[in-house]
């Protein structure tokens, strides 16, 4: 194939039957190659396009900042790898695009320019959002039906409506737990629905987590006492610690944390709570002697509605939350686990205004 064509002619041959859209720019931001399919998802022809620079061209400005990717591939020669950013089509419209940039360095390691390859998942986004929609709106329609229900048959139990039979008794007990499950899926799928489209921010002030974590702890000894486990926690000798988060949210995140290492620890185990202050940073752990997580588990655990068994009872959002929360915080939260051994979940969040968004 080399002897019959030469370099030029083979790049020309896979740039243009590349699936996606692919584009040069030197190191000023000047479009110097730009291919068929970025052709088709912009609505600009490479000849419209050549010599312009890439932000004026797709995002109507001069302002490379208002390019995130190649700002980052420009400025600091960095590559941006599956990323989304948005550009302005010919015709005026805005589209989304998940995009991969890289700088291009010349045989002595001059900077010369970069590399974009993008699609367009406008229509993935679209469906995703409307899908995302549809399901909170289900969700939030059954929220009072069932909450109405559950009141109803509370009711009944308690002989307002006349005596009940044994056997009527228990059926009934039955639906109303069954309904008491139903109401808290529900209101965790429209609190991760919330959190995922950003319409639940954080409420920050000034917290001081070290009681706060003695009294959740305080609060699941109860449960603890139940089944035997030991309830440890670890923390600075004295003082506060400060952060500044959203208390509610919180409490969610550690009381989650808390409860899922005592459900899954056996009688006579432990669950020990860690709390490490450092100069920007708080970590707190949370480590149980449960069965622990087989590794092939370990890279979804946070995914949404994923179970590690289905014999468990729940929602499969409650992970989910506590990384949405995390993250909403611009902290980060992971897991370390071996079978057999044992869980240790970990999460970090910034003690001052690291940046409130």
């Amino acid at each position: 194939m080399s002897g019959s064509m030469g370099k030029e002619q083979i790049f020309e041959l896979i740039i243009n039957n590349l699936p996606i859209g692919f584009s040069i720019v030197d190191a000023a931001g000047a479009i110097v190659e730009f291919n068929q399919a970025a052709e088709e998802i912009t609505g600009f022809s490479r000849q419209e396009v050549l010599g312009k620079y890439h932000f004026a061209i797709l995002h109507g400005t001069a302002d490379a900042t208002a390019c995130p990717l190649l700002q980052l591939t420009l400025k600091r020669h960095e590559q941006s790898v599956a990323s989304e950013s948005v550009i302005q089509k010919k015709n005026g419209d805005f589209i989304s695009i998940s995009v991969t940039t890289f700088p291009l360095f010349d045989h002595v390691g001059t900077f010369i320019g970069g590399v974009e390859l993008f699609r367009d998942i406008s229509a993935y986004k679209k469906l995703a959002k409307e899908r995302k929609n549809i399901l909170s709106m289900f969700a939030h329609d059954m929220k009072n039906p069932v909450m109405t229900s559950a009141g109803l048959l509370s009711r009944i139990l308690s002989g307002k409506t006349g005596v009940l039979t044994e056997k009527q008794k228990d059926y009934l007990e039955m639906v109303h737990d069954n309904l008491d499950k139903l109401e808290k899926l529900i209101r965790n799928f429209l609190e991760f629905s919330r959190l995922e489209t950003r319409e639940y921010l954080p409420a920050r002030e000034d917290y001081d987590i070290r009681p706060a974590i003695k009294k959740l702890m305080d609060m699941a000894g109860v449960e603890a006492e139940k089944k035997g486990i030991k309830l440890v926690y670890e923390a600075p000798a004295e003082g506060p610690v400060f952060i500044r988060a959203d208390p509610m949210m919180m409490d969610r995140v550690i009381s989650n944390l808390l409860m899922n290492a005592l459900k899954y620890t056996e009688p006579a185990g432990c669950v020990t709570i860690t709390l490490t202050d450092g100069e920007e940073d708080i970590l707190i752990q949370v480590t149980d002697t449960g069965a622990g997580i087989p590794e092939m588990h370990l890279p979804h655990i946070f995914d949404a509605f994923y179970r590690v068994s289905r014999d468990t009872s729940g929602s499969g959002l409650g992970l989910s939350i506590a990384k949405a929360i995390i993250e909403a915080h611009q902290g980060r939260i992971w897991v370390e686990s071996a079978v057999g051994q044992g869980s240790t979940f970990s999460f970090t969040l910034p003690k001052g205004n690291k940046q409130e968004e």
